[in-house]
């Protein structure tokens, strides 16, 4: 009996649970069918303006916008809760057609609001923006070709100089309004490395600048390259004594001479592998032979290939002095006079008697024990060849027993240069 009862009360529960079960849902869904049938207006600010046919405005008309009033609108959209509570402004776009604009001027537009194309568009009833109309300026397509300018602000290391920055393109060509172009002066590259010990090359981006150096700013220019190749030369700078050659000769020698250059140094900037094999440049040869008082004299400093002059001048002078040495006058006795490397064919004779007042320098007590007869002059005639006649030769003087003594000086003597006669040829001996 127990039994039977319990089993008729959970009948009954169980019926009474699916009943609640089936009266919840149905309430479920008529509160959702209400809801999702009921009206909302849902503001969605930043929509963004964008224009349709821009691209062939530009390529065809040679026309640009320019001067829009505002980039974004806010869309008012009025619908079933179900559809509109689900929107962002990034479903939406306020859309503005400029295939109908053929001419430069000013414009106002009513923006068409474009939905996701798969919003349920039967759901809404109404759609506005704020503001209701986008105003802009169509003008004249220009481009203008802007020089590439630059300044390194910042420090080459020690022993190094930097150079004027170098850029690949040297120019850009900006795209755009032409009342916009008409404020550009430059493009500007700043490059603000430290301690730089080498060349550098690198890509940069670049600003528009206007005559005052201010930034131009526009979204409305595009340009034919964004980036652009930057070199900053970097050159080893060093000081780089300046000296002379000397040749030894009319008894002095380098110990025998004192000598200063004023400048003595400039400084050089190039190639850092150029710079470390340059560690003087000889600006003069001095044969000291022709050297017989002092010597004040300019030279200009020729300068290694692939180097620049970095600080001093092109013009060094030499004051150059012999010391510690004595001269004394000597002649050459005509018969000390000779002549070598006469051309085959040709006799030569001396014609001076002897050369006279022969400077002779040296040690004092070397030219105390010299004599006329200890010194010789040679006229070379190598260079020569058939030329006849009297002729001025240089002679080269050398002396006998010492080298500690030479002539200072150049000398010559005349030379009279004569053909042989040839012999005649012997009877019979051209004939057949």
């Amino acid at each position: 009996m127990n039994k039977k009862k319990t089993e008729q009360n959970k009948s009954v529960h169980n019926i009474l649970w699916f009943a609640l079960s089936l009266l919840a849902a149905v309430l479920l869904w008529v509160y959702v069918t209400e809801n999702e049938g009921q009206e909302i207006t849902v503001p969605l600010p930043g929509v963004q303006v964008s224009f349709n046919g821009e691209s062939t405005m530009r390529e065809n008309r040679e026309m640009i916008v320019s001067d829009v009033s505002t980039t974004s609108v806010t869309v008012t959209v009025t619908g079933s809760r179900r559809v509109v509570s689900a929107m962002k402004a990034s479903d939406l776009s306020a859309v503005i057609d400029l295939n109908n604009i053929t001419r430069t001027g000013s414009n106002s537009r009513v923006p068409e609001i474009k939905f996701s194309s798969r919003t349920d568009m039967s759901a809404i009833t109404t759609v506005t923006t704020d503001p209701d109309v986008v105003n802009f300026y169509v003008d004249k397509l220009a481009k203008r070709t802007v020089e590439l300018v630059g300044v390194f602000n910042g420090s080459a290391a020690e022993g190094y100089s930097a150079e004027p920055l170098v850029f690949s393109p040297s120019t850009v060509i900006v795209y755009g309004p032409e009342k916009v172009l008409n404020t550009i002066k430059s493009a500007y590259v700043e490059v603000t490395r430290t301690d730089v010990d080498h060349t550098l090359s690198f890509e940069s981006t670049y600003v528009l600048i206007d005559a005052e150096g201010a930034e131009v700013e526009s979204d409305e220019l595009t340009f034919s390259e964004s980036v652009v190749n930057v070199t900053l030369p970097i050159l080893a700078v060093k000081e780089v004594g300046l000296t002379i050659e000397l040749t030894a000769g009319g008894g002095a020698t380098e110990s025998n001479v004192r000598w200063k250059l004023e400048p003595a140094t400039i400084i050089l900037s190039g190639d850092a592998e150029v710079l470390s094999g340059v560690n003087s440049i000889p600006v003069a040869r001095i044969d000291l032979s022709l050297v017989d008082e002092p010597l004040t004299e300019t030279y200009r400093i020729e300068l290694p290939n692939n180097t620049e002059l970095t600080s001093g001048t092109r013009e060094t002078t030499l004051t150059l002095e012999v010391t510690g040495l004595y001269s004394e006058l000597f002649t050459i006795e005509g018969s000390n006079i000779s002549v070598i490397n006469v051309s085959e064919g040709f006799t030569a004779e001396v014609m001076n008697s002897s050369l006279t007042d022969v400077v002779i320098r040296g040690p004092e007590e070397v030219l105390k024990n010299l004599s006329n007869l200890n010194i010789r002059a040679v006229a070379d005639l190598r260079n020569y060849g058939t030329a006849t006649g009297i002729v001025s030769v240089p002679v080269k003087i050398s002396i006998n027993g010492t080298t500690e003594a030479g002539a200072v000086g150049e000398y010559s003597v005349y030379v009279n240069i004569v053909e042989q006669e040839k012999a005649p040829a012997e009877e019979g001996e051209d004939g057949p």
